[in-house]
Formats: structure tokens, sequence, C-alpha cells
């Protein structure tokens, strides 16, 4: 998906099926190879529709040194068989009619796109806005399938960011911390939701920022990894 992100998808063998609702997550296990002498288990966000059954997706960031990042990019092969448990979690929408902000980056988009594929076919109405952040235009992706959910979604609208845009990348969206671009966008959250998946500090940081604009903490939802 870009230069550290790759998307996984798994076809089930035993059991064939699986059921989850989108936000959920699951446990990937990277088994013994050079360099990390004994299998060990990491947990991803489930980014597929959950009514595609048969199949899970992932949505994995190299991060240097990391035992299972550097399984899935160097060691894992097409057709290879892994194993995996789950769906865990209890990061899901909720069944108001509030208004709903999802904020993430990189691989963070996970859940996100697994909600949004589901918003499509319940034909939810429901308001929601989705700020995505990256560095620069080589760490954005999906910026076709968003348009596509704005399309297919009432009142749906994707904001990217990227805080450090090059001149030469001709970048004329939002520019800085997804923090401080929904700060811009907003004077007052008290009526709305918020769904985050990122870094703890990323978490730690837009929950700062979200209750400073007046939402209640329970209105905020995450997993943190």
């Amino acid at each position: 998906l870009t230069h550290d992100i790759q998307l996984v998808r798994m076809e089930l063998i035993d059991p064939e099926t699986i059921d989850f609702t989108p936000g959920a997550y699951v446990q990937l296990q990277a088994p013994e190879y050079p360099d990390s002498p004994e299998s060990v288990y990491r947990a991803y966000s489930v980014a597929s529709d959950p009514r595609d059954t048969r199949h899970l997706d992932l949505i994995i960031r190299r991060v240097p040194g990391g035992i299972c990042t550097t399984w899935v990019f160097d060691h894992l092969t097409v057709g290879q068989r892994v194993t995996f448990n789950g769906p865990h979690g209890d990061f899901e929408m909720s069944d108001t009619e509030s208004e709903m902000i999802f904020i993430a980056g990189g691989s963070g988009m996970a859940p996100f796109l697994s909600m949004l594929l589901d918003m499509v076919q319940t034909q939810t109405t429901r308001p929601a806005r989705y700020f995505f952040g990256a560095v620069n235009r080589r760490d954005m992706f999906y910026l076709d399938e968003m348009k596509e959910f704005e399309a297919k979604i009432p009142d749906f609208k994707f904001i990217p960011a990227l805080s450090n845009p090059e001149e030469a990348e001709g970048w004329d969206g939002e520019t800085g911390l997804v923090t401080d671009v929904v700060k811009a966008h907003y004077r007052d959250c008290s009526d709305k939701e918020a769904y985050l998946c990122g870094s703890p500090g990323m978490i730690d940081a837009c929950v700062k920022v979200l209750t400073g604009l007046g939402m209640p903490e329970e209105n905020i939802f995450f997993d943190k990894f």
C-alpha cells in the first residue's frame, strides 16, 4: 500500500469462516524464523468487510526491529499457512445517531476501513468525519477508495492531512498534525463521538484535544495496542 505498509489477506481454512464486528482485532502468530528463536503473537485490527466471512484483511506497517512485522515483510510468502486467534476487543461503533469523528494514521486505517464497508452495506445516514494523518504524500493511501466511500455514504467526509508535505508533492489538502486539523474543524464536540486508532501517544493527544472541545471521555472509543 505504501513503502512501509502492506495489506495481508488471509483465506480461512480451519475453521472456514469467522464472524466479527467492525473494530475487532486478531492476534497473528509470527513463527520462528532467523533472528527470532520463538513464535510470538501480535495484535492487528481487522480491515475487511464483516460480510466476507471466508477472508480476513490486515493492514500492517513495518516497525524497524519488530518481530512480527519483519516476518510479514521479509519472510511471509503468498500461499503460506498462517495462524491467528480472535476476534478480540470491544472497539465498535455505538448504536446512537451522534456524529462520529474517526481519527487515525498509518496502519490505523484498518478498523475504519471495516467500519466504512459496513456503513455502505447498512446504508447508514449517520454523520461521520474521518481525519487521517500522515507525514508526507508517500505515506498516504486509499485516497481513491475514500472518495468512493464519500459517494456511497450520504454524510461521510474524508479529511487527509500531511504533517510535513514536500513542495514537489503538490499537496493541496490539510497540513499539520492531525490533532490540530481536528481542532480547526470543530468548536464544540460535546454531542459527538470519537473513534481512534494509532499509537498510544497519538491516542493520548487526541483524547486531550477532544475533551478540550467538550467531548465527554465516555464518548471516546479506542483499543490501545
